[in-house]
């Protein structure tokens, strides 16, 4: 196992999220295509989620630099599209990467996906298999642990943070109803 292993194996875990989020809730990611004007039929969405599984499957268990190119190639056109997000005109209210309606696009996100795509690059010259590990089961869990940490704790940086960041600022509307012990009071007086 390489330096490059356990963040390489984190992105591509997070693509493997979001493949699977693409592929069982499909309406965030279309929704958000075509705001930008892509046409994206859900059929295509369902088809996008499916091939980023695959690609990431492939590329852990293969390891081949091919395999690695095509995660690095989809984090750049990831990255190129929040940007677009970002930039464009249109108001783009969840990038639709995790099958949430509130995931908006950030520079976090952007910055995500570019430093995963320069990850994914690096194992092109450099390839990662996982049969190449060589460690101890002891340590062999211990990696997977920490690898599935990572991407809990990315995931959560992209979906769950920039949400609670705009619950705080006041920019968004909790996504939870609230309830308050004085508004039913005053609803049960008749507002008198």
């Amino acid at each position: 196992m390489t330096s490059l292993s356990a963040p390489l194996y984190i992105v591509t875990g997070v693509l493997l999220v979001a493949g699977a989020a693409k592929v069982l809730r499909p309406s965030a990611t279309a929704t958000a295509l075509r705001a930008l004007r892509i046409p994206s039929p859900m059929n295509s969405t369902r088809l996008l989620g499916v091939s980023e599984i695959a690609l990431s499957i492939a590329a852990v268990a293969l390891g081949a630099p091919i395999l690695w190119a095509g995660i690095a190639a989809a984090y750049g056109a990831f990255t190129l599209f929040i940007l677009w997000a970002l930039n464009g005109n249109e108001d783009v209210a969840s990038c639709g990467c995790f099958g949430h309606d509130d995931t908006p696009p950030t520079p976090g996100h952007a910055a995500f996906n570019a430093a995963a795509a320069a990850i994914a690059a690096l194992a092109v010259f450099d390839p990662v298999r996982l049969g190449d590990f060589d460690g101890s089961i002891l340590e062999g869990l211990l990696a997977v642990a920490l690898i599935l940490t990572g991407i809990a704790l990315s995931i959560g940086a992209l979906t769950t943070l920039p949400r609670t960041l705009a619950l705080a600022r006041g920019t968004a509307a909790p996504s939870v109803p609230t309830f308050s012990l004085e508004n039913s009071s005053t609803t049960s007086r008749g507002h008198s």
